[in-house]
């Protein structure tokens, strides 16, 4: 559609309509293109990978769940 075609039936809309497209237009112009902003992230550390490598030669990784499970 054509802006032309647009614009000439808008003109033939009566007041009340025309005034519902001027605020649906305005609504689009605010909110098109824009995404509201998330705050950043926080992403999960590995920083404790390798904390019971001491462990390694005493306990398998499933030996280690079940103690933790016993600790629950």
């Amino acid at each position: 559609m054509s802006k032309e075609t647009l614009i000439a039936k808008y003109e033939t809309l009566p007041v009340a309509a025309q005034k519902q497209v001027q605020t649906f237009v305005e609504f689009l112009s605010q909110t098109n293109g824009t995404k509201p902003v998330r705050p950043a992230k926080h992403r999960f550390k590995f920083d404790w990978a390798g904390g019971l490598a001491d462990l390694k030669k005493q306990f398998t990784a499933v030996e280690l769940q079940h103690h933790l499970n016993e600790l629950r």
